[in-house]
């Protein structure tokens, strides 16, 4: 069974055109599917739903070999959440972007994913329609992180050659403490990013 990597996109900066274009590709999601799928946006014209179900589809398109929907909204500050097998959906959010800078070519959005384990954090700045900017941390560097910032926890408090937590103690704190570090980790980083992009457009002029 595939890990189940959850993501979050947030556009932070995009125009009244492209977010009537997002709000028309969230309404081709089907609510009777068992799963509101996020290659469901891409059905259109010659692209058809079994089209998009079959699995190498999504990992052209995509990327992970399924990605559904939690949550999404166009309005506002648009937004939508999930989960994916195995890896994040760049490639999805890739193509999305592709579609909306039609409407908008200075997008900004971010994506922050963590996966269940976690093996695996990271989040990617997204300008127009490429990555602009990326991080991604292995299960080693967040428990490196979470001792830097902890007030209780220590280097001594794993043992990096055996791969183990010194006592219960240890772990139940590093377990309390790893998602907010995580959290802001990321959070921080797509923030700096975001705030430069917004700061320089003159960077950006093509």
């Amino acid at each position: 069974m595939a890990n189940h990597v959850h993501f979050s996109v947030n556009f932070h900066q995009i125009n009244d055109a492209a977010k009537e274009k997002l709000k028309e590709m969230f309404d081709r999601i089907r609510e009777d599917a068992p799963h509101k799928w996020f290659s469901d946006m891409f059905v259109e014209g010659d692209t058809t739903y079994e089209m998009t179900e079959k699995y190498e589809w999504t990992y052209e398109h995509i990327g992970p070999k399924w990605s559904y929907f939690e949550d999404y909204h166009a309005e506002g500050e648009p937004y939508f959440n999930g989960e994916a097998a195995w890896s994040p959906p760049t490639d999805g959010v890739v193509k999305l972007l592709k579609i909306l800078k039609e409407y908008d070519p200075k997008i900004i959005a971010t994506m922050t994913y963590e996966d269940e384990g976690p093996n695996f954090v990271g989040a990617d700045v997204f300008y127009s329609d490429y990555v602009y900017e990326s991080i991604e941390y292995d299960y080693d560097e967040i428990i490196d992180m979470v001792i830097e910032d902890s007030e209780t926890l220590t280097e001594e408090s794993y043992d990096k050659d055996e791969q183990e937590w010194v006592d219960e103690d240890a772990e139940d704190t590093f377990r309390d403490e790893m998602w907010d570090v995580i959290n802001d980790k990321t959070w921080n980083f797509c923030m700096e990013e975001v705030n430069y992009i917004k700061e320089h457009p003159e960077d950006f002029e093509e």
